[in-house]
């Protein structure tokens, strides 16, 4: 446990706050003490998460989800109060005295096997209680099981899925832990049922009896590889506990016993599991003659404290120099690669699309507008080549924390820029390797480059207000200048000067700086503040988290006009001489002339950010699609379903289209026929950070990193 930092709650709803239990990329984790002395590991949402009304949606499902299988048997954690409509939203579950499973078996080597068949056990009961209340927990892992004093307990159930609901996930990955899925998990995203579970059961049983990964470690692809070749290792699994690890890890889910089955093949009743589950369960006999060694040493009065993880954040060390990756020799084994890629803790769903894209022939691609585009396996047989090349990936932990695309590059495109959630602003050669790193607050947005230098919004450490900084080539900090405390949007650039949202409470606004930090403009805008704006022939559009789309003068910051455009308005696109939009509510997608006139307007079923695609289109991205929209009418030319969620926005190059579906890198033409695809080296985490293109280099950003990947075609 840590102390309280200063800005840290003293309360949260009716509790004390003591300490911090840890943090991530979704809240903070408090141990907190009820009146009655009850105490409680108490997850808050981050300040900016609170406002954004689909993480709102989310963490509600998460807390409905852990309301419903949290307590359900004796080894799930019991969710004990939650407020998800707070400002700051917030759940508290029981205070689980113990570390985690992975932690314990790093420091004190793998579990004896009594305590392991007790622990299948245990587990067994746990997943039967979830599967009962029709949800699949989707992520079990070391990390989310406490070892308790009497027994286990399975944790964070922010992924939890009911069988019968849609998953909301948020970029079409498959939800899971690289090393902990399933083959159906890959190859079908969030299609899962409770098998998935007990695949993932016999992963954890493996790592706890023999301490090493069952699918070994390296690359996140190759792992992925050999969970689908069934290329698993379980030589240090003592051989009493084999039969039920190998049926557990069998590939076809219905081949695989149930919870129900494992608690019997680990020799237990839920009587006798109660009674092997006293204290102590997890020391085993004394040494034998082997030179067994007593496993987690006795705790002496006062030492240590308790560890319980409840966020988990993904944690990726930075390399100073890329990892190339090499070309697969066979044809056959590069084709199940191009199905993989990355993938640190969340990432597969659009792997998953793909998979089933190389391996099912026939499989038709294209779902309404003039005509479906042919299939990849078409494509390939028409001896299509794939243009691509992995050059170098580079690992860094929290990439593009802020909104946007988090990749800015020089205009020579000799250095890339990296704006981070750990409050960095990096910079790397084209050959991938790290120039500087500067650490400028809490979050760096996504930088934009001038010969004069870098500038990116950036976060304080205190979160309570933000900051443009500017950046020279050598990574010194030239001047900041202070901005209001709300909004994400980074920085644009008008010419050779840098416009941002100011970001005010309770207006919004935009302000124009010279390079050296000299205030050209400030302008108001109506209803609240400015989203991302959009730059084009010396006229800045931008939308607001109102209702209105403005024209404004990028000379003077002049208003030209302003229009009722849908709330939460995305960045506009320029699609010839038609201004098109995207917002949220029933209407959600719009169109106007230049002089701000509505053309019309259009109901559709989500929305997402649009990208000029030629003179007549735009591109955009929806839930496991890419779609082309007519900019005379709003009609959809084509849509070209990739599968799973919610994908990051397009980049539109010439007749080329770029996306990233979760593990690949796949290019389209314009006319909604798929290309290529290429397997992503660096993993891929749960964001929306779109591809950023520099001549014939596409940089692939996510949450654990970046794939420099060249394009000839």
């Amino acid at each position: 446990m840590q102390a309280l930092r200063e800005t840290d709650p003293r309360r949260i709803g009716p509790y004390e706050v003591l300490g911090r239990l840890g943090s991530g990329g979704m809240g903070e984790v408090y141990l907190a003490e009820s009146r009655a002395g009850l105490r409680l590991a108490v997850k808050v949402v981050r300040a900016e998460h609170a406002e954004d009304r689909t993480f709102r949606a989310r963490f509600r499902q998460e807390v409905r989800a852990a309301q419903t299988v949290g307590g359900t048997g004796t080894y799930t954690a019991r969710v004990v109060d939650a407020d998800p409509e707070g400002e700051r939203p917030w759940m508290a579950t029981e205070f689980v005295d113990g570390p985690n499973l992975r932690d314990a078996v790093l420091d004190g080597g793998p579990l004896p096997e009594d305590a392991v068949l007790t622990f299948a056990a245990a587990l067994g009961e746990a997943l039967a209680a979830i599967h009962a209340k029709g949800m699949v927990h989707r992520d079990l892992k070391p990390s989310n099981i406490l070892l308790a004093p009497d027994g286990p307990r399975v944790i964070d159930f922010g992924i939890v899925r009911a069988l019968e609901a849609t998953a909301m996930t948020r970029t079409g990955t498959m939800v899971g832990s690289v090393g902990y899925v399933s083959p159906e998990q890959i190859r079908n995203g969030s299609e899962v049922g409770p098998p998935s579970d007990v695949f993932a059961l016999g992963a954890v049983l493996a790592y706890a009896s023999s301490g090493r990964e069952p699918f070994g470690e390296g690359q996140d692809s190759v792992i992925l590889l050999r969970i689908m070749t069934r290329d698993f290792d379980l030589s240090g699994v003592p051989a009493r506990l084999l039969p039920l690890v190998e049926s557990c890890l069998r590939e076809e889910p219905g081949d695989r016993p149930t919870p129900e089955e494992v608690v019997a093949a680990a020799g237990h009743t839920a009587a006798s599991l109660r009674a092997g589950l006293r204290p102590g369960w997890l020391t085993p006999a004394p040494a034998t003659a082997a030179g067994d060694e007593r496993w987690l040493p006795e705790r002496e009065s006062g030492e240590g404290e308790s560890r319980v993880e409840y966020v988990a954040p993904v944690t990726v060390t930075g390399a100073s120099a890329p990892t190339v990756a090499s070309a697969p020799e066979r044809p056959s084994r590069r084709r199940l690669l191009t199905a993989f890629g990355g993938g640190a803790v969340v990432a597969a769903t659009g792997g998953a699309g793909w998979w089933l894209w190389l391996r099912r022939p026939g499989r038709e691609s294209g779902t309404q507008g003039a005509g479906s585009p042919e299939s990849p396996e078409t494509a390939s047989a028409a001896g299509v080549e794939n243009p691509a090349a992995l050059a170098w990936q580079y690992d860094a932990a929290g990439l593009g924390g802020m909104y946007g695309p988090c990749v800015a590059v020089s205009p020579d495109g000799e250095v890339v820029y990296l704006g981070d959630a750990n409050g960095k602003l990096q910079a790397l050669s084209r050959a991938g390797g790290r120039r500087w790193a500067l650490t400028l607050g809490e979050e760096v947005s996504t930088p934009v480059v001038t010969p004069d230098g870098i500038f990116c919004v950036v976060w304080d450490q205190e979160r309570v207000r933000r900051r443009l900084c500017a950046v020279d080539a050598t990574g010194k900090l030239m001047w900041t200048s202070t901005l209001g405390e709300n909004g994400y949007a980074p920085p644009v650039l008008a010419g050779a000067d840098v416009v941002v949202a100011t970001g005010d409470t309770d207006v919004g606004g935009l302000r124009c700086y010279a390079a050296d930090g000299t205030v050209l403009w400030n302008a108001t805008t109506p209803a609240g503040p400015t989203g991302i704006p959009l730059v084009e022939r010396e006229v800045i559009y931008t939308g607001t988290f109102g209702d209105q789309l403005v024209a404004l003068s990028a000379a003077d910051g002049t208003e030209i006009w302003s229009v009722a455009a849908g709330t939460d308005i995305g960045r506009p696109a320029l699609v010839g001489e038609i201004l098109m939009a995207e917002s949220g509510g029933e209407t959600n997608r719009r169109a106007f002339s230049l002089d701000g006139k509505k053309l019309w307007e259009r109901s559709t079923d989500g929305n997402g950010l649009l990208v000029t695609g030629n003179k007549s289109l735009a591109i955009t991205t929806g839930q496991g699609t890419v779609d082309a929209i007519r900019a005379a009418d709003g009609s959809t030319a084509w849509t070209y379903e990739i599968g799973g969620d919610w994908l990051p926005g397009p980049v539109v190059a010439g007749d080329r289209i770029y996306v990233r579906s979760g593990l690949v890198l796949c290019a389209l033409g314009l006319d909604g026929k798929p290309l290529w695809s290429e397997a992503l080296g660096a993993s891929t985490g749960d964001d929306q950070h779109s591809p950023v293109l520099s001549g014939k280099r596409l940089y692939v950003p996510s949450g654990g990193g970046i794939a420099a990947v060249d394009v000839s075609a």
